[in-house]
């Protein structure tokens, strides 16, 4: 057994594809990693404040913060109260507010607008502010101001509708001291809204999700474009691997070697623990290409970002060097390892975030290590428990399968030859 894993090891170092992928792509991933992202993008909120739409057509979807609850708001009043109103309403943290001024629209029209947004849009609510809505507030008649239009069944519905009651209360009864004088019910709310006791919302965490603040969610990010170039690197490698296999199998050196005595769990054990070499190389490649960037945030320590990228090379590469067995050809393994990581990438949620897509596509998700991978480095990043749990179920989960299968794919071929 250790002279097939000397001989295949040989073999792989003189292979240029193989010392590509050991070189270039750790390279590659390092250069992402190194990348410095701006933490002022349209998917992290770092401030909680209005967001303003370019037209009543631009969905707030794009622009609001996927965490909280979306609330599109079509304004037609432009004053300083519903200024007030809105700014209080995006500064609690619990909502996206995503205004669009309809000045020019009438009322008809705005209304034609969100019974298309309901369908067309994901916003949890739609709010639309009357012409008349400063005096609607003074007079306490807030149906001539404010239409409120449900587009979901989310929970935090009730929640808004008290925020918002409560809100308007207190416009109501600052008018009514002030004499319904606007310009004083706006400096009086102001100064109550002073006295209130300040509050930075860090992080959010609801139910098994944890909500990343902007620079987690950016060194998330970087991980997961990461991931997706090392896995693409640990898949081909795995790939010459199998070549070592299919070459053997054809040249009749694999029954030779049968006749030596070698069982096939041994021979695949050998050809596996290949792979764990080659994993350790270009983890090790990865390792001495970060040392050369100062002031790098992983959220995570440089170690453990090499163990977790260690793991998930031996699940990828040995997925590889199987596929290659079971096709017993390298043309055919190479389309198929290839067709395997762009599927299993973007199912995973490394290019674009997964919870906002269905539920079918999200229970999918879970079959693909990466996703594991990353919600185990979520868990890191946030300081949160079960990150080594799901590491380990993972990685142990994929191997007994992949070994398993490998081991029965070798009697295969060995049938057919």
């Amino acid at each position: 057994m250790v002279s097939v894993i000397k001989t295949t090891m040989k073999l792989l170092l003189r292979n240029k594809g193989f010392i590509f992928f050991l070189t270039v792509i750790p390279l590659l991933s390092t250069l992402i990693l190194s990348l410095k992202v701006d933490h002022d993008v349209d998917h992290c909120v770092t401030e909680q404040k209005v967001i303003e739409l370019d037209s009543a057509e631009t969905r707030a979807i794009y622009k609001g913060d996927h965490e909280a609850f979306i609330i599109k708001v079509y304004d037609g009043s432009e004053s300083e109260l519903s200024g007030y109103l809105l700014d209080t309403l995006a500064a609690g943290s619990m909502f996206s507010v995503c205004r669009a001024d309809v000045t020019d629209m009438s009322g008809d029209e705005v209304r034609k607008r969100a019974e298309k947004d309901a369908f067309d849009d994901r916003a949890g609510m739609i709010m639309y502010l009357k012409a008349g809505f400063d005096s609607a507030v003074m007079n306490d008649s807030l149906s001539d101001g404010i239409e409120l239009f449900k587009v979901s069944e989310d929970g935090r519905q009730e929640m808004f509708t008290t925020e918002l009651s409560d809100i308007l209360s207190r416009m109501y009864r600052s008018g009514t001291v002030c004499g319904g004088d606007s310009s004083k019910t706006i400096e009086m709310l102001h100064t109550i809204s002073g006295q209130m006791p300040k509050k930075t919302v860090k992080n959010i965490a609801g139910g098994n999700k944890t909500v990343l603040t902007a620079e987690q969610n950016n060194n998330k990010t970087q991980i997961g474009y990461a991931f997706a170039f090392l896995t693409l690197g640990f898949m081909f490698s795995g790939v010459f691997a199998a070549h070592t296999v299919i070459t053997e199998s054809n040249n009749k050196v694999y029954t030779r070697i049968m006749l030596t005595g070698i069982s096939n769990m041994k021979y695949f054990t050998a050809k596996f623990i290949v792979v764990v070499m080659m994993c350790l190389l270009q983890t090790g490649v990865l390792a001495v290409c970060l040392t050369f960037i100062k002031d790098l945030d992983l959220g995570m320590p440089y170690g453990l970002f090499l163990v977790i990228v260690f793991l998930l090379g031996l699940i990828f590469g040995s997925f590889s060097m199987l596929t290659g067995i079971v096709f017993g050809d390298i043309m055919s393994s190479n389309y198929a390892v290839f067709a395997v990581w762009s599927v299993s990438a973007m199912l995973s949620g490394l290019f674009f975030p997964i919870g906002e897509t269905s539920e079918l596509l999200r229970s999918i998700s879970y079959l693909m290590p990466q996703r594991w991978f990353i919600e185990a480095c979520e868990k890191l990043i946030t300081g949160g428990s079960g990150a080594f749990r799901i590491l380990a179920s993972a990685t142990v989960s994929y191997l007994i399968v992949i070994i398993s299968l490998g081991s029965v794919g070798l009697k295969i071929r060995k049938q057919e030859t």
